[in-house]
C-alpha cells in the first residue's frame, strides 16, 4: 500500500475510517497519511455542492430545504464554524458536507471549517490506531 491507495480510499464512502489506519499500518508517515486522507475526504464535498444546486431546482425538495434552512439557521448563526469543526469528526466529511450545503452555507465559508474538522478526525484516528498497535504489541 502506498500514499495513492490511502488517497483513493479516503475519496470513497469508507472515508478516513479506513484510509488512516490502513496507511499507518502500512508504515506510511502519519502526518502524510493525515493530510492526504483529509484532502481526499474533502474533494467529494465540491461535488456535493454542485449537486445540491441541481437538486434545489425541484419544487418539492426546494420547499423542504427552505424549511430546513429556517430551522437550522439559528444554530448556524449561534455556533458557526466551530459547530462545523466539532460535528465533522463525528459525522464524517460526506454527511457534514451535505449538511453544510443543505443549510445554505456557501462553499467559501464552509470549506475551511470542514477541512479543519477532517484534520481533527484524521488525527484522532491516527492516535487511536497507534494506541491500538501499542496495546496489541503489549498484549502479544
Amino acid at each position: 500500500m502506498d500514499i495513492i491507495d490511502v488517497f483513493l480510499i479516503s475519496i470513497t464512502p469508507l472515508e478516513a475510517w479506513v484510509s488512516v489506519p490502513a496507511g499507518i499500518v502500512a508504515g506510511i508517515n502519519p502526518v502524510t497519511v493525515i493530510l492526504v486522507s483529509s484532502i481526499g475526504n474533502l474533494l467529494p464535498v465540491f461535488l456535493f455542492y454542485g449537486m445540491i444546486d441541481a437538486i434545489k431546482r425541484f419544487k418539492i425538495i426546494s420547499r423542504y430545504l427552505e424549511r430546513a434552512h429556517e430551522k437550522t439557521g439559528r444554530y448556524t448563526a449561534k455556533y458557526g464554524s466551530a459547530g462545523i469543526i466539532l460535528v465533522t469528526p463525528i459525522l464524517g466529511g460526506y454527511c457534514t458536507g451535505i449538511g453544510v450545503a443543505l443549510i445554505g452555507i456557501s462553499l467559501y465559508r464552509g470549506i475551511l471549517p470542514l477541512f479543519i474538522g477532517l484534520l481533527l478526525k484524521c488525527t484522532i484516528l491516527a492516535w487511536l490506531t497507534y494506541s491500538g498497535i501499542d496495546a496489541w504489541e503489549y498484549l502479544v
